[in-house]
């Protein structure tokens, strides 16, 4: 019995040591890093970026550091730096509130003349990231359907929302938590007349009234036809889009910006991106090659005369600059810094040959994730084992049992600190 209270005691002991000490270095040494910056120029035609440096930083960059933190440093694809203010300035369209201030608008580009108005009028961002999509949300499957003309200068949330049952669109109310049957009839109706197939594959809105307007919402049917469906003075609008069906459509970023040029971004199953065309649901494919929508970032940046599409994993960021007709003009990969392998992540892979990891890195909802180390955890097995061998023989007065050295072996630092709190032969 007292074996097996020991075998216990070492196993909770390793299992909350490889969830709290690797927990606890990465918040001691190895601090979290923003993703780099990567935007085009319109002035120089080249991508330029802003980045948080890790390990040592080039006195170049030191030299440019006069009115912000030495280790931010504003490069381009050359590899020139430079200073915060001559980063924005070439940067117009991005920074345009401050050249404006500074008086460095109007700017002419190209032979046009752009000033702070035609600049807003111009730009649009939207950001896609793998948490938006279904497969990686904990939000609840409700969604609200915001009156579209509601009369009023603000948007207002409704009374009820919406959920995609296998047969019909169901309206509850959120005050009763009773189903709503005649709006439920009605909308159920209006999607069938467009020929809805159910069940729904997914719904796809910005559920939000912080937006100049709505926009409604896309839903994805049963033979991946897409609709857009609106409470229009409490009535449905529902209109079948002719996207391709071969697109299957996984996901649509609904961008709701005052431009109206796109509804959004459309993501397929396949991993490929369009932009969505607002007067007619024209699918403009975008080539982002290598980008992948489960593990990486996109941001998509439109200004007067460009349109920007950058897309990162953990580590590499893509810059891809097309003209206004989506034609590819530049493209730039780039290494992050945060990706540099410093002497504290070398360290780390040595002390933890793995480790149990709580939380979710993409939903945040308590998981726990086994990851294993690398070969560099060798060393630090070595180094527990020869611990345990001469400190550890001296302090206990006794040579270490084969079951200690094996699970040393294996666990390294976790079960060196589980021998030396307990010991059953004691």
């Amino acid at each position: 019995m007292r074996r097996i209270s020991a075998a216990s005691l070492i196993l909770l002991i390793i299992s909350v040591s490889s969830i709290y000490l690797p927990m606890g270095y990465r918040k001691l040494f190895i601090p979290d890093t923003e993703k780099t910056h990567l935007l085009f120029s319109p002035v120089t035609k080249e991508f330029v970026y802003r980045e948080q440096l890790i390990g040592d930083i080039p006195e170049e960059v030191r030299s440019k550091a006069d009115d912000h933190h030495s280790e931010i440093a504003y490069g381009d694809q050359k590899g020139s730096y430079y200073g915060r203010l001559e980063f924005e300035r070439m940067l117009p369209f991005i920074y345009s509130k401050n050249m404006d201030m500074l008086g460095f608008l109007p700017i002419e580009i190209d032979g046009r003349s752009f000033d702070i108005e035609e600049i807003k009028r111009g730009r649009q961002v939207m950001e896609m990231t793998p948490e938006k999509l279904r497969e990686h949300s904990t939000r609840p499957s409700v969604w609200p359907l915001l009156e579209t003309d509601s009369g009023q200068a603000r948007l207002v949330l409704p009374d009820d929302v919406f959920r995609m049952t296998d047969d019909r669109m169901e309206f509850v109310n959120a005050d009763s938590n009773q189903v709503d049957r005649k709006l439920t009839e009605k909308f159920t109706r209006a999607l069938s007349k467009e020929g809805f197939s159910f069940p729904a594959r997914s719904v796809n809105s910005r559920a939000t009234v912080l937006k100049p307007f709505d926009d409604g919402v896309f839903i994805v049917d049963h033979d991946y036809d897409v609709f857009h469906i609106k409470r229009v003075k409490g009535e449905p609008f529902v209109r079948k889009t002719p996207i391709d069906r071969d697109i299957k459509t996984r996901y649509v970023l609904v961008s709701e910006n005052l431009r109206k040029v796109y509804h959004g971004l459309l993501i397929g199953q396949d991993g490929r991106a369009w932009l969505l065309g607002f007067d007619d649901y024209e699918t403009i494919p975008l080539p982002l090659e290598g980008y992948d929508p489960n593990e990486m970032d996109l941001k998509i940046l439109t200004d007067p005369l460009y349109v920007t599409a950058t897309w990162s994993d953990e580590t590499t960021i893509h810059g891809l600059a097309m003209d206004r007709s989506y034609r590819p003009v530049a493209s730039f990969d780039h290494t992050m810094s945060r990706a540099a392998d410093t002497r504290a992540k070398k360290i780390y892979r040595a002390l933890f040959p793995f480790s149990l990891d709580l939380g979710h890195r993409r939903r945040g909802n308590m998981e726990i994730s086994f990851r294993l180390g690398d070969r560099t955890a060798v060393v630090g097995i070595v180094a527990a084992l020869t611990a345990l061998l001469t400190v550890g023989s001296s302090i206990r007065k006794r040579r270490p049992k084969p079951y200690e050295i094996a699970l040393i072996a294996l666990t390294g630092l976790y079960g060196l600190i589980a021998v030396f709190l307990v010991d059953p032969e004691r």
